[in-house]
């Protein structure tokens, strides 16, 4: 296939979005194709043709995982390629801005599950040599979210985490300032803070990643894909087995 409109149009709505999650990318696949009589047949092959044309202009479509509060979505990020992280953050923020977006990074990657109060990512505000003002700090922790570089989780108390933007676009700078305890799952390769963790080998895998793989094998609990240790610290509804006298 050609590169065509609606390819274009598709590459046009992603880049004012930023990223696409796993139900959008497809009802916008859809529409984008119906609107210029194009075949909807393969949207990985669709997408692979928009990456072709993005080469020369050092940007690319990538598969990331939103890690939400409660669960794991597929989606599409836009991603730069031609400045290095550190390049982007830089040009993106202020020097104390940056500053205490680097700490609030920091304290949710080594945070155990992936997620910070709001509170204290507000508070980090007096850790700084310059420091911000709270008003300051919470202005950008606004900012963050509704940049789409943070996810806010609104409950009993509102807690942050990195959206897939930030694991998507950020990806070297995390896996070069916390090697050591950065994972990555087993089944997709991408990075997870809020996947499962095998207590024996250590293997972590996202909570969607880890249900489909235990959902095809017919498993009816969750174990380690790896050592094929118990997980009992997993809880996970698998579907009910149908009964072989089942009419």
């Amino acid at each position: 296939m050609v590169y065509t409109n609606a390819h274009r149009l598709f590459l046009q709505i992603l880049s004012s979005k930023r990223y696409l999650l796993g139900p959008e990318v497809k009802s916008i696949h859809e529409k984008c194709c119906a609107k210029f009589n194009v075949s909807a047949d393969n949207l990985q092959e669709f997408v692979k043709e928009i990456n072709a044309e993005l080469e020369q202009i050092h940007l690319v479509i990538r598969k990331s995982i939103q890690e939400d509060y409660t669960s794991d979505i597929q989606c599409f990020v836009l991603v730069n390629l031609f400045d290095n992280d550190a390049t982007r953050m830089n040009s993106t923020f202020t020097p104390q801005e940056l500053a205490l977006f680097r700490k609030v990074i920091e304290a949710i990657v080594q945070s155990g599950d992936g997620s910070i109060l709001i509170t204290e990512a507000i508070n980090m505000a007096f850790n700084l040599e310059q420091r911000l003002k709270i008003g300051e700090s919470e202005a950008l922790i606004d900012r963050l979210v509704q940049d789409g570089w943070l996810l806010q989780h609104t409950g009993e108390e509102k807690i942050l985490s990195l959206s897939a933007l930030s694991t998507a676009e950020l990806q070297t700078y995390l896996e070069e300032q916390y090697e050591d305890i950065i994972f990555k799952c087993f089944f997709c390769k991408l990075i997870s803070f809020k996947g499962y963790k095998c207590p024996q080998c250590n293997l972590k895998v996202h909570r969607q990643c880890g249900r489909k793989f235990w959902t095809k094998k017919g498993n009816e609990s969750a174990s380690c894909p790896e050592c094929a240790a118990a997980w009992s610290h997993v809880d996970i509804d698998f579907p009910r087995k149908r009964s072989k006298n089942h009419d």
